[in-house]
């Protein structure tokens, strides 16, 4: 095989075995995701480290490599994953050859399914046709491994390839969904839901949605709630009040696109800088409304408040949001239907005990609690986001009591040893 089809001989379950830290052999199963291991995937690719030191055997595949740099932690699941893009087209075209001859009803079968689901829209239809034939790149592959099962990551892309992969191999299925794949890109979703083994979302607030969008009751029952969640090991909480040393600082950790609400954040800006409130905000992230952003910034005069520092890997990260003050993700519903679900950067902000200011929609009610764990505000409205970081900004104290009952939440709700635990439950259930 060539670097294309797979970029290493040392399969990832070997790679935890070497480092020893490989638990007993459980069984292996296939990954799916899109960009992988991308650094806005960081959940997907620390579920599948924490999985192999439960002893699962994983062997990763992602239908494009990441754009952008990775974290250092993903190196190797970068070296050993298996990518669709960029395609050996003789490999790709041979490769349909000898599936299709090998069944040809199952191959046209599974094709067809995809391509005439009822109620689908035409760009559903073509999402089905193209994902199938690299679906079946990706057959071989899959065999090779070894996996008895596969998971994708995602309702759209990824699962789309799973189920064709699974289908033709006669092997299960199951998926877990996020946001945009909820929200944007529902492509055969509903066929999704009938075919997957089990499906896991990461709210309730998902779960709602998808139950109304589940054919029967059999297929609203597969569904399951697990929270993403963090390793609270690599992330020790902060002791006490942090030391004080000019202006309060609040972080922000996102990309940059319409659904996380910076344009609130910088008018918020504003709005306190006018009151003489003392504080600076530093937004970590890359995107495309970076230009658009920085004319916000320019056109309010809030260019000495609101620092655009661009995309950091994890390890230059998670010092530097340690000595933040507070954290704030604005998240909105998006004019195209996007929206965040639970974000991850503000589970690790609680967990070291930063206190947190978000808004209330999608799932993320289901991780703060306003005025216990962190401070709630109405999707895009300024001036109470203003309210809810003068109130930090001012109180200290208001900070580490926030700070202590967020880092709470997350040790009895948000942990990634508690996900992997009802993870692996479902897995040995299959």
């Amino acid at each position: 095989m060539s670097p294309d089809a797979t970029s290493a001989t040392l399969p990832r379950s070997a790679l935890a075995e070497k480092r020893g830290k490989a638990g007993p052999p459980r069984g292996q199963i296939a990954y799916i995701s899109h960009y992988f291991p991308a650094l806005t995937q960081t959940f997907v690719y620390r579920e599948v480290l924490a999985l192999e030191e439960m002893g699962w055997k994983i062997q990763t595949f992602s239908i494009r490599r990441p754009t952008k740099g990775i974290s250092e932690e993903a190196n190797e699941l970068a070296q050993t994953t298996i990518y669709v893009f960029p395609v050996h087209w003789r490999r790709f075209v041979a490769r349909q050859i000898l599936l299709f001859l090998a069944h040809p009803l199952r191959y046209l079968g599974l094709l067809l399914y995809l391509v005439t689901r009822p109620g689908e829209s035409f760009r559903s239809r073509a999402h089905g046709f193209t994902h199938f034939f690299g679906g079946m790149y990706l057959v071989p592959e899959v065999k090779r491994s070894g996996a008895a099962r596969i998971h994708a990551h995602f309702g759209m892309g990824p699962t789309t390839v799973a189920m064709a992969v699974a289908q033709y191999l006669e092997i299960p299925f199951s998926m877990t969904i996020h946001a945009r794949d909820l929200f944007v890109d529902t492509a055969l979703l509903p066929a999704k839901l009938d075919k997957a083994e089990f499906v896991v979302t990461i709210s309730e607030y998902n779960r709602r949605i998808l139950r109304g969008m589940a054919r029967d009751s059999r297929a609203a029952e597969k569904i399951r709630v697990l929270h993403c969640g963090i390793d609270l090991r690599s992330f020790p909480p902060r002791i006490g009040l942090k030391a004080p040393s000019g202006a309060p600082v609040f972080f922000a950790v996102g990309r940059l696109v319409p659904k996380k609400g910076y344009l609130y954040l910088v008018e918020a800006a504003k709005i306190l800088k006018d009151r003489g409130v003392p504080f600076e905000v530093r937004v970590i992230g890359g995107g495309p409304d970076d230009a658009l952003l920085r004319r916000k910034i320019a056109e309010l005069e809030v260019g000495d408040r609101v620092k655009l520092e661009g995309a950091m890997p994890q390890e230059k990260l998670l010092p530097l949001l340690r000595e933040a003050d507070a954290f704030v993700l604005p998240c909105v519903l998006a004019q195209d239907g996007d929206q965040d679900g639970i974000p991850v950067s503000i589970m690790e902000a609680m967990a070291y005990g930063i206190p947190c200011v978000s808004t209330e929609i999608s799932g993320i009610p289901e991780l703060i609690e306003d005025g216990k764990d962190g401070l709630l505000v109405p999707e895009k409205n300024p001036a109470r986001l203003a309210d809810a970081l003068e109130r930090l900004a001012l109180d200290p104290k208001l900070r580490e009591k926030l700070g202590q009952a967020g880092r709470k939440k997350v040790e009895a709700s948000f942990t990634l040893q508690g996900l992997i635990g009802e993870l692996d439950q479902l897995y040995q259930k299959s």
